[in-house]
């Protein structure tokens, strides 16, 4: 504990942070009260020291307060600081001399012996700057000429740090200007199999440079040869870039089809501040580095650049100016990602989704394994020159998987820490601004006439920010806000600021100062809106959302809102196509959640929530009925609704605003399970599974509904836990994970029954009879089905009474019965148009082309889909789309017009592949299978025949897998493979035997009469590969 508190010397150390050093990810129920027992008898043993060090309780935590001069690792950054300045005044000998000093602080490995995660981590950067300015100290020892002094201190180095590119290139220089030019060979050849045989990389162009010039004896290696010698600093960009992301596997395996469609192009850069002001230098810096594209021959690995500083510096802000400049140079794309705004716990996961969907993944397709999606991300990017800005990444491990392949993508990467351990990346660190920068950018917010009249009090002013981007951006704005007050009235209540808070004169001191005197310039009202957005678990939110914080009207809360973001306290963000949101900068959130937990009572708290998660949920319903056309297909609890959003009263595309808000709609069901609201966290997350279902949106669905259901089980919430559960199975049944699907179904159906909720059992019946029909279980299919029907209709629910009518209407369908499934379909469609539910009409419409095509009503069947794509099209139905292209290309195939055919197949194929519809690419490719047997293409018919048969296989798809199988024998049989032939009708043979439809009966007839015609028997000895 002692250990965390000095690492955050004068500065907060949250209770969190400690209980997670202290125990990991476990900690006891009893952790806060034991670590206020632990700071108890540090302060007693600090106390008896007589010593400097004092222990203050400060929200959120406690600080440990200690003279600079009293703290090693401040010493340490002053003296490596100090060298950094005697390097550019080309005093070198001094510098030394002053590294020497700072290393000489170190007394071993820092923090030796504590077995914490967090603390190890912190350690390991600790380490980094050791080793950093070790590095920093031997090349001016170069430069000095000390080259055999210091070979032997490079040889325990590199053994130590055998994966450090820049140590080898050190040593390597050592030796040879040591007259060891063989051993200096040596080292290479060891760095390249060390490099290849742990990183599977070759070394750096620089290292490989450096050892073509000692081949070559250059005379620039010799002492003297600026270029090789000249000391920099950790900051300089290493020039070893990593090759392992252009050589990463394709995920696919293939590359992708000729015939897929193309996706947009990604342009998904937030707007740039228009106030950029002093980072000029490093803005230049960045776009020489990415901004000239080499080519190919001449340029190896992703481009990055990592730009570093402490919170609230104008770190996103450079990044996102410098990617806005460069967009011409990337014309394949940009992308954005706010890492610290991600919800949930693995965020590059997350981020690794939004991304591919950007690239035109759908969301169902997504691989479920990290290491896969990684993979796909890389196959995505190969060949394209594409831009991507990585904000708030706390460490290395984040950003790897993000870092795509194409040799032409550049990447810009933000974080707090320097990213010192990613590869090839060219460090830029931000510090705060100089005078001039800080009196341009307060120009600018207050005019440069009330400047000049004040300009002295306007350099005390800067200078109590502390340079501060943020922090002279919010004086700025209240001056600018009370043009009456003198620059020197500000000054003053600075000063006392400063002051009243002398105890956190570290970093944070100007900023909290700064925030501190907006803060307590706001009007009550301001104020408590300020502290209530602390309580907003989204990344950004519409304005509405002060309404419900307030309990205030949409307009008079806006108008409040309005305020904070003239006072700077809140950001007013334009994505580009979408509406304006507000939300917080990451420091700022602090501060709000300390004044929130420090003046708003619980019970003000406790309200506030009540009415932000009511107002979500009525937004959802709202849109959910809106697509719909009622209140249908889910279920709902007991929750208190508040005024939904008025402007769901205006949006023509619901889905579209569910899909806007769905980061904001993810966060409210985390906020509902913190704060133990489970009838509104397993209301949002149910009234969400439209959305993820259509949208592909499977991560969300996991999370969301494995949260809600672990709050309604810690609460006792039947009804919930059995909503929870048939998400769960729904989800499953979607991915085709049938017997999971099954297994949560019959949890869901136990639950609801249990509670005597006949709408729930209703909905799990319904799902649960899709199961059965998938697995090939008719009768417990038409039991669970009948079952549904009758309590869809005891409680009115049209839609859901539309859907089981469809699904027994494919029953009949499948058993032959012509009729009956026209009447059912017939009922089913009734009911959609009564509701005005499109997406329902274009399934009803689906199936009713498939009992034509059954009963050989080809034309009917085409004017069925052609309605159909119209329908899922316009509302953006990629699933629907799949299913109604793959019963199109049927019909053109069954009417001969086999190019038409195979082209819409191929299509419907690539629709199913990117929407996950495994059962659409199975039938796609037998189909597909089909045409090329009877066009003579044998090898291409056997391809997809073999692809059918994996994919039915894996579904457990039976009648569909038998006959795939059989149809493979057919291929077999006219190739002379008897063998094979006999195996594979022996397997559809088996598989058929535990079927008991209409299908799987006649197929057994077919091949015991033995009176096929094989497919394959004509065309066995042609093939479409073309002459060779």
């Amino acid at each position: 504990m002692l250990a965390m508190l000095a690492l955050n010397a004068n500065r907060v150390t949250p209770t969190d942070h400690l209980i997670d050093a202290v125990w990991n990810t476990s900690p006891p129920t009893t952790a806060r009260a034991q670590i206020q027992i632990c700071i108890s008898a540090l302060r007693r043993v600090i106390g008896d020291s007589d010593g400097p060090l004092r222990i203050h309780t400060r929200a959120p935590g406690y600080l440990l307060e200690i003279p600079e001069t009293e703290l090693d690792s401040a010493q340490f950054t002053r003296l490596v600081a100090s060298a950094r300045q005697l390097v550019n005044a080309d005093r070198l000998s001094e510098a030394v001399a002053a590294l020497r000093a700072a290393l000489g602080l170190w007394r071993g490995p820092a923090l030796a012996g504590l077995n914490s995660d967090l603390l190890q981590r912190e350690a390991a950067k600790l380490e980094d700057e050791r080793v950093a300015a070790t590095m920093e100290r031997l090349r001016l020892d170069l430069a000095l000429g000390r080259h055999e002094e210091i070979v032997g201190e490079l040889i325990a180095l590199v053994e130590e740090h055998p994966l450090r590119e820049q140590l080898y290139e050190l040593l390597m220089l050592a030796l040879y200007r040591s007259g060891r030019q063989a051993e200096a060979l040596e080292v290479h050849r060891r760095a390249r199999s060390t490099l290849v045989e742990e990183l599977g990389i070759e070394p750096g162009p620089s290292v490989r440079q450096l050892e073509g010039a000692i081949l070559n004896r250059d005379p620039e290696l010799d002492l003297g040869s600026s270029a090789p010698t000249a000391p920099t600093s950790p900051t300089t960009p290493t020039t070893t870039p990593s090759v392992a992301d252009a050589a990463a596997p394709a995920a696919t395996g293939g590359g992708t089809p000729t015939n897929e469609p193309q996706s947009a192009v990604p342009r998904r850069l937030p707007a740039s501040i228009a106030d950029f002001t002093g980072r000029q230098a490093q803005l230049e810096e960045i776009k020489r580095a990415l901004g000239e594209y080499e080519e190919e021959s001449n340029h190896f690995g992703t481009r990055i650049v990592a730009i570093s500083g402490k919170g609230g510096v104008g770190k996103s802000t450079l990044a996102l100016r410098a990617a806005h400049e460069l967009r011409e140079v990337y014309p394949d794309g940009h992308l954005y990602g706010d890492l610290e705004a991600s919800a949930g716990e693995n965020r590059v996961r997350g981020m690794l989704g939004r991304f591919l969907r950007a690239l035109g993944v759908e969301g169902s397709a997504l691989p479920h394994d990290d290491e896969e999606r990684a993979d796909l991300y890389r196959s995505r990017m190969a060949n394209k020159r594409v831009l991507v800005v990585l904000d708030g990444v706390s460490d290395e491990d984040e950003v790897i998987p993000l870092l795509p392949a194409g040799q032409g993508c550049a990447v810009i990467v933000t974080s707090r820490a320097p990213l010192s351990g990613l590869p090839g990346a060219y460090a830029v660190f931000i510090d705060v601004l100089d005078v001039d920068a800080s009196l341009e950018m307060l120009t600018k917010i207050i005019g440069s006439q009330r400047l000049e009249q004040e300009r002295e009090a306007a350099v005390e002013l800067i200078t109590l920010c502390g340079g501060l981007p943020l922090a002279i951006r919010i004086a700025g704005a209240r001056l600018a806000s009370r043009p009456h007050w003198r620059l020197d009235v500000l000054v003053a209540r600075l000063r006392d600021s400063v002051h009243r808070l002398d105890e956190l004169s570290y970093r944070g001191l100007a900023l909290r100062s700064s925030i501190d005197l907006s803060y307590h310039t706001l009007s009550p009202l301001e104020s408590r809106l300020f502290r209530r957005f602390a309580l907003v678990s989204a990344p950004d939110f519409r304005p509405w959302t002060s309404a419900a914080l307030l309990d205030m009207d949409e307009f008079d809360a806006a108008e409040v809102m309005e305020s904070l973001v003239e006072a700077q306290l809140l950001d007013a963000v334009q994505y580009p196509d979408e509406s304006l949101r507000y939300r917080f900068h990451d420091l700022i959130r602090v501060y709000a959640t300390e004044r929130l937990q420090a003046e708003e009572p619980a019970a003000d708290q406790t309200a506030a929530v009540t009415r932000l998660l009511g107002a979500w949920l009525a937004g959802a319903e709202r849109a959910h009925y809106k697509e719909y056309g009622g209140h249908y297909t889910t279920l709902h609890g007991s929750a208190p609704r508040w005024r939904a959003a008025g402007e769901l009263d205006e949006i023509e595309d619901p889905m579209d605003w569910l899909e806007t808000e769905r980061r904001s709609l993810v966060a409210a069901v985390h906020l509902a399970a913190d704060h133990r609201m489970t009838e509104f966290c397993w209301d949002l997350a149910l009234t969400l599974v439209t959305l993820f279902e259509v949208k592909g949106h499977f991560d969300d669905w996991r999370e969301t509904t494995r949260r809600a259901l672990g709050a309604c089980e810690q609460a006792g919430n039947e009804r919930g836990r059995a909503a929870m559960l048939y998400s769960l199975g729904t989800m499953h049944m979607a991915q085709k994970r049938l017997v999971e699907a099954g297994e949560y179904f019959e949890r869901a159906l136990a639950a609801f029954e249990g509670v005597g909720d006949v709408h729930g059992s209703a909905l799990v019946l319904r799902n649960a009879g899709t199961v059965d029909r998938l697995r090939n279980r008719d009768e417990e299919m038409l039991a669970k089905y009948r079952g549904a029907l009758d309590r869809m209709r005891a409680v009115g629910d049209r839609i859901g009474e539309a859907h089981v009518l469809q699904n027994l209407a494919q029953a009949r369908i499948d058993e032959g019965n012509a009729e009956q499934a026209h009447e059912l379909l017939t009922a089913a469609l009734e009911r959609c148009r009564e509701a005005t539910y499109l997406r329902g009409e274009a399934q009803v419409l689906n199936r009713f082309a498939e009992l034509h095509l059954s009963t050989d009503r080809v034309e009917e069947a085409h004017q069925a889909l052609n309605r159909v794509l119209l329908i899922v099209r316009d509302i953006g139905d990629h699933i629907g789309e799949a299913h109604a292209l793959y019963r199109l290309g049927v019909v053109r195939q069954r009417t001969g017009r086999l190019d038409n055919a195979e082209i819409t197949l191929q299509h419907a194929l690539s629709v199913a592949t990117r929407a996950g519809q495994r059962m659409v690419e199975g039938r796609a490719h037998y189909a597909l299978g089909e045409i090329a047997l009877a066009r003579g293409r044998a090898t291409a018919g056997a391809d997809h025949i073999d692809a059918a048969v994996a994919t039915f296989a894996e579904l457990g798809s039976t009648v569909w897998h038998a006959k795939a199988l059989i149809l493979r024998a057919d291929i077999a049989q006219g190739r002379g493979d008897a063998g094979r032939a006999g195996r594979d009708v022996e397997q559809a043979v088996r598989l058929l035997d535990n079927v008991g439809s209409a299908e799987a009966a006649r197929l057994r007839a077919e091949l015991e009469r033995d009176r096929r015609t094989p497919l394959a028997s004509n065309s066995a000895g042609s093939d479409d590969r073309g002459p060779g």
